[in-house]
């Protein structure tokens, strides 16, 4: 099947730009010939070095109205080009341009990371809103990332869309197991994030001030980000500086020593502050084939709440007890234990995994859109 990957995609976003990457590996690796367009503002942020798709450098980064009409420009001519039998778009912002596109000249299916309304001005959620309908209308089907915004986007799309739920996946041959190095006593708890209200660290933070007694817990934030000045603030005012460690942004070549010394790694604790239920972060992916026990809040649809190695927390803004981090810490800290969560990561939550059952869908699209048409011919 020919597939055309389009995206708009920051260059500071790095997790998402690699998430692409790997997408585009995984399906050439299932047989499947694909050609990627990513839009992005190299201004921002360096571009990624390498990477199997091809970066359409656009000042703006098809964020603004300039940028947009130009890089739907090189859509329409990369699929005059390509001829694909679909087009598989990172959800793009729905508005005139979208719905222009999805009429022609292939299938095009969505893939869904949130819910757009949650994270921006209701003045931006209201004309995106009004462009819904009629985009979804055309559209081949959606691929949403939690059950939960596939019944947004269906509801707003008012019709049966076809829909196929598919959580962030990652590459196990790019993510080492890492062998635990003793923490000498301290239970080492690490989030690496570019820092956001919905990651909610601000909860353990507050959950260590809560329990004083519990001196052997420390926190190390590795990242940037907007709730980064925040969270420097919070950590002064409890008195924690000596236990809560920010190490700024590091490399993915500098993490290493970070992940060996980990005994418990944060997902995201704060869903509930986009609208959600539950997350699919990248993070959760990574830390649990590099065989990290893992706490997060709410849910994620490719980890049941029934695995010993994770702790799964109410969504709301309670503190997160250290106790309970230092209990799972201690209780994974064996090298064969966390070795049993490779395995199952392996198994559970690669690309490797959810490819071939999401080429299994888009052909189920092609066929349907196929059918379709057909039947609007023999009328």
């Amino acid at each position: 099947m020919k597939i055309l990957q389009l995206a708009f995609a920051g260059t500071d976003q790095a997790g998402v730009h690699r998430k692409l990457a790997e997408q585009v590996t995984a399906l050439r690796t299932c047989g499947q010939e694909v050609q990627s367009l990513v839009v992005a503002d190299t201004t921002v942020a360096p571009a990624p070095v390498g990477a199997p798709y091809t970066l359409v450098d656009l000042p703006g980064g098809g964020f603004d109205a300039t940028s947009r009409s130009m890089a739907y420009h090189v859509f329409w001519e990369a699929a005059n080009r390509m001829r694909p039998d679909i087009v598989y778009m990172r959800y793009p912002m729905y508005d005139s341009h979208t719905l222009r596109f999805v009429r022609e000249p292939a299938p095009v299916v969505f893939e869904l990371q949130t819910i757009f309304a949650n994270e921006v001005s209701s003045v931006v959620a209201e004309r995106e809103a009004r462009w819904a309908a009629p985009v979804l209308a055309e559209a081949a089907g959606l691929v949403a990332v939690t059950g939960e915004i596939l019944e947004y986007e269906t509801a707003r799309a008012g019709y049966a869309i076809p829909g196929h739920i598919m959580p962030n996946g990652a590459d196990a041959n790019g993510i080492p197991f890492t062998t635990p190095v003793p923490g000498d006593g301290v239970v080492n708890v690490l989030c690496v994030a570019s820092l956001q209200p919905w990651h909610g660290i601000d909860r353990l933070i507050v959950g260590l001030a809560s329990e004083p007694d519990v001196t052997d817990v420390h926190l190390h934030v590795v990242g940037d980000g907007i709730t980064l000045p925040g969270l420097k603030e919070l950590v002064h005012e409890a008195g924690l500086n000596d236990r809560v460690h920010f190490h700024g942004y590091l490399p993915v070549s500098a993490l290493g020593p970070m992940y060996e010394r980990a005994s418990v790694a944060l997902g995201s604790l704060a869903p509930h502050r986009v609208g959600l239920r539950e997350l699919a972060a990248l993070k959760h992916r990574e830390y649990a084939l590099r065989g990290i026990p893992l706490v997060l809040a709410g849910g994620d649809a490719d980890f049941p709440a029934g695995l010993p190695w994770i702790r799964q927390i109410a969504a709301d803004d309670s503190p997160v007890s250290p106790r309970m981090l230092r209990a799972l810490g201690h209780a994974w800290s064996n090298v064969a234990r966390r070795r049993q969560i490779r395995v199952w990561a392996e198994s559970n939550i690669t690309w490797a995994v959810k490819m071939p059952r999401l080429v299994e869908f888009l052909e189920s699209c092609r066929e349907r859109v196929g059918n379709r048409e057909l039947a609007g011919m023999t009328r």
